[in-house]
């Protein structure tokens, strides 16, 4: 296949291909991460967990990560694009047990509740939640919450009954 090339054109291709080859389609590394999330001292259930990469200094950091929490207050996380696990690094997180939907897509006042939130706002909308994901992953990405759930406006829409 090379032997018609000169040799130094020859040596460049062959390190260009073995560049290549040997690079991952991923500009980033994933990693598995799991946890446990409680709300004064008990476990939360149905709450998203969601890890937003800060990307210090980089352009593309890799995608968001989100789990939901099972009865026992575990999850494990995924990116937004199905793949299993989070980007190594520092995380915004957010957690969140508000879920709603519209009824009608051209009625923007159709709001339907579909979950209250219980978890108070500096933990989701006014966070100050941090987690660096180490490079060998982690099941310990645990979060002990504290406090009231926030009062909603009840204009915000219907609650489902």
């Amino acid at each position: 296949m090379f032997e018609n090339l000169r040799p130094i054109t020859r040596l460049l291709t062959l390190l260009a291909l073995g560049v290549q080859l040997g690079c991952s389609n991923t500009p980033y590394e994933l990693v598995s991460v799991s946890g446990v999330v409680t709300l004064n001292g008990e476990p939360l259930s149905d709450a998203t967990v969601s890890f937003e990469p800060n990307g210090a200094g980089k352009e593309l950091v890799g995608p968001g990560s989100m789990g939901t929490t099972d009865e026992q207050g575990a999850y494990e996380l995924e990116t937004y694009k199905n793949e299993s696990g989070a980007v190594v690094g520092f995380h915004t997180v957010r957690i969140s047990t508000f879920k709603s939907e519209f009824k009608d897509f051209k009625n923007s006042d159709d709001l339907e509740i579909v979950s209250k939130e219980r978890v108070p706002w500096q933990y989701n909308l006014n966070t100050q939640l941090t987690f660096e994901v180490p490079t060998e992953g982690t099941e310990g990405a645990n979060f002990e919450l504290t406090g009231e759930a926030p009062q909603l406006n009840n204009r915000l829409g219907r609650r489902r009954k």
